[in-house]
């Protein structure tokens, strides 16, 4: 897994959110947080162990959670950038 992976599954994310049903405004916002940070982590030449950045696979898994009842769809996803932002040390 690399950087550009994770890059094309957020922008895949983004696609399948702009096209699902009414998203809570919370979840959005929680979303768009998140993909604002791992773009963040993952633009920076910094070492990735700020604690703001340390938990973002925890907080793509926690997301999903929350997506999954209410949109099954966008739930994979959010699990699989869990995983490769764990893959890549993020």
């Amino acid at each position: 897994m690399n950087q550009e992976n994770v890059k094309q599954l957020l922008l895949q994310l983004h696609t399948e959110l702009a096209n699902a049903d009414e998203v809570d405004g919370e979840l959005k916002s929680l979303l768009q947080n998140l993909n604002k940070d791992i773009h963040h982590v993952l633009n920076s030449e910094q070492a990735h162990d700020d604690p703001v950045y340390a938990a973002l696979s925890d907080r793509s898994v926690a997301l999903s959670a929350q997506f999954a009842a209410e949109h099954p769809k966008l739930e994979p996803a959010l699990r699989e950038l869990a995983s490769m932002l764990a893959k890549i040390g993020v």
